[in-house]
Formats: structure tokens, sequence, C-alpha cells
């Protein structure tokens, strides 16, 4: 494989496009509408599954780089009465389905990886749909999906947030009296509403914020590249 290849992945990224719409496409050709109400039923079952999972590697990430944690949000409905009982930090209620509230990491590495670390598990997304596929497993898909698609789902938030650790620098670097880690933001939206209600959306830091979010837009894309080459090392590449 080309260095031009993995920078940027066009072939990865449309073979991994096409093999997800393939595998939707066989499973509602064969199985119909019971094969679509399997794949529906395991969306939201995995769905309920994979949250807490997702925020919890948040946690194994922060230890993992040396950090702490104090306090994970996580909603009631995705466990967090139950986990409340296993883990003291975890904190049933939320304006997210979860969130890592309150932890400390030892540098913005580290702390980059504690956005990124959950999604490790998507790496093997593409392979869980070309296994679901081969198998003709339409509950199974629902995983595969989620899997595949939510680094493209957290591109406002976990993506941006691990980005914007990078594009704050550049910003304190323009502008030295930029409070440290400004742009810093897990939740993008919200952060651009919160910033244009104080006054403070000027030019510059609409630009880091624009670059932070193309930057995003490109780690999921990555990820999703990165997906379809480990499918080709298990299934190869037809």
């Amino acid at each position: 494989m080309k260095l031009v290849q993995i920078i940027f992945p066009i072939g990865a990224v449309k073979q991994g496009f096409y093999l997800s719409l393939l595998t939707l496409d066989q499973i509602i050709n064969e199985a119909g509408y019971k094969g679509l109400f399997k794949m529906l039923l395991g969306l939201i079952l995995f769905w309920h599954i994979y949250v807490p999972f997702h925020e919890l590697l948040h946690v194994v990430g922060c230890l993992l780089c040396g950090g702490e944690v104090e306090s994970l949000n996580l909603k009631p409905q995705y466990g967090g009465l139950i986990l409340h009982k296993l883990f003291p930090f975890v904190i049933p209620e939320s304006d997210y389905a979860g969130q890592l509230t309150g932890f400390t990491t030892p540098n913005s590495w580290a702390y980059a990886s504690v956005d990124l670390f959950p999604y490790s598990l998507s790496f093997f997304g593409i392979t869980l749909i070309e296994y679901c596929r081969r198998k003709k497993m339409a509950f199974l898909l629902g995983l595969g999906i989620i899997l595949t698609f939510v680094p493209f789902m957290s591109v406002p938030g976990d993506y941006y947030e691990a980005v914007s650790l990078a594009t704050s620098k550049v910003g304190e670097a323009i502008h030295p009296s930029l409070p440290p880690v400004f742009l810093v933001s897990d939740d993008l939206f919200r952060f651009i509403e919160q910033l244009w209600e104080a006054g403070n959306l000027d030019w510059m830091v609409g630009i880091l914020i624009f670059l932070g979010l193309m930057l995003a837009v490109y780690l999921a894309f990555l990820t999703f590249a990165f997906q379809v080459w480990i499918s080709n090392l298990f299934f190869g590449h037809d």
C-alpha cells in the first residue's frame, strides 16, 4: 500500500460504503421485512449495550495514560444506576447519553487518547459487516453498523475535541491573550452557541473552529478506511 493511499484513502472509503450498502441490500432482498426488523432490533439493543462500553472505555483510556477519573455521567437507560453501584464515579444522570465530565490527564496527547480510545472498537466494524453479509446475520448487522459509523456521529464530539487540543495551541500562538485550551469542547454546536452569545466568535476563532472540524471529519474517514484495511486482512479484497 502506497503512502498516498494511506494519507488519502479514497479507495478504501469507497469500498467501505459500497460493502455496507451491498450488505444492507442483500439482507433486505433475501429476508425482506423480517431481515429489516431483525437489523433494526439489533441496532436498538446493541446501541444500549454499546453506549456504556464506549463511556467506560473513555475511563480506561484515561487510566492507561496516567490520568485520573472523578466522574462519568451516564443516563439511567444506559445502565447508569447499575454501573453506579459498581463504579462510584458513575453519576446516573446526563444531558447526553453519557459524558466523561471529571478527569485529568498528564498532557494533551493523553487527553486526545482519552477522546479516541473507545473508537478502537470501531476498527472491526467493516469486518463485522462483511461477516454478517457472508453469514446472512441481520440481527448482528445492527452492531456492525454502530461500530462502523459511530465515528461519523462523533465528529462534532470526541473527534472535534481531540483535534481542538491542537487548534487551541495554534490559537494561543497567534493570539496570546486567548486562555489555554480555549477551543476545546466535546459538543461543537453548543460551544459555537456559547461563543456567539458571549460575543467571542470572531473571524480567527471561526477559522480555527472550521479547521478543527475539517480535521475531525478527516480522522473519522481515516478510521473508516482503517476498518476496511483490517477487513481486507481477514477476508481479502474482491
